[in-house]
């Protein structure tokens, strides 16, 4: 993860307010360990890494763009890092990631991503994106339609240089049972 990522996920960390040296449940969304890991952010927390193929930091294998299985793990936090720019259904992904908070936790979701201006990258850490590779930068408007329509509060900050956007947003909108 570039510096600017990292230190732009760790702004809206300290802007959520949320004890940071809680032993929060995380689920680290797309956790594969390809530049380096941003767990020390979070020291006492219990880290599950998801991504959707095996390697360094990845307990759980699954598509994240499908709905959370039912017998799945709930988590107090979910934290998606430089993921959604490679996932074409990148709106489903961050409703799945609101699936996955427990909905008596903070339902709190950390997202930091490739926006507009941003150089196309690979996915597992080429410079340019692997043939037959998907990849598209998150309009910064766009990642905030997106989670105001799943999420009770938003905020999205735009970063210009490097082309980033890093965002926090809270409180799941849920289906009211009748």
């Amino acid at each position: 993860m570039h510096v600017e990522a990292r230190d732009g996920l760790a702004r809206q960390l300290e802007a959520s307010g949320l004890d940071l040296g809680a032993p929060w449940r995380v689920l680290d969304l797309g956790g594969r360990d390809i530049n380096g890991s941003i767990r020390d952010l979070l020291p006492a927390a219990k880290w599950t890494g998801l991504d959707i193929e095996p390697g360094p930091g990845v307990d759980l294998v699954h598509d994240a763009t499908l709905p959370w299985p039912a017998g799945f793990e709930r988590f107090d936090l979910v934290v998606c890092t430089e993921v959604l720019e490679h996932v074409e259904r990148w709106g489903a992904l961050l409703r799945t990631a609101s699936e996955a908070l427990e909905p008596d936790g903070p339902e709190a979701l950390f997202v930091t991503c490739a926006s507009t201006g941003r150089r196309p990258h690979g996915a597992s850490g080429g410079m340019d994106p692997a043939p037959g590779e998907w990849y598209e930068n998150v309009a910064p408007a766009a990642l905030a339609d997106v989670l105001e329509g799943v999420f009770r509060f938003a905020v999205v900050e735009y970063q210009a240089n490097p082309g980033d956007a890093y965002a926090r947003a809270q409180g799941v909108r849920r289906a009211v049972a009748e």
